[in-house]
């Protein structure tokens, strides 16, 4: 699993991210957010945002997913 373009949202007081996961020939990028303040730990954060991608793959919850095709870069972003 990789977590992308991690940020905070202040209206939802949660972190949220990107997370790629390989499933199989499948590469899958969920969005994901753990509620958590500013100030909470990095690695309070990284665990609980990973745990929820987890969650979401497994269950087959997310309501938005996309897939990816393995063997191609991931492209680049431009800021």
């Amino acid at each position: 699993m990789r977590l992308e373009a991690v940020g905070y949202n202040p209206e939802w007081a949660a972190f949220v991210a990107r997370a790629e996961m390989i499933d199989g020939q499948e590469r899958l990028v969920y969005p994901v957010f753990f509620r958590a303040p500013l100030t909470a730990e990095f690695a309070r954060v990284m665990r609980g945002l990973v745990e929820r991608a987890r969650y979401l793959h497994r269950s087959g919850r997310s309501d938005i997913r996309l897939r990816r095709v393995i063997g191609h870069p991931v492209p680049a972003f431009v800021a």
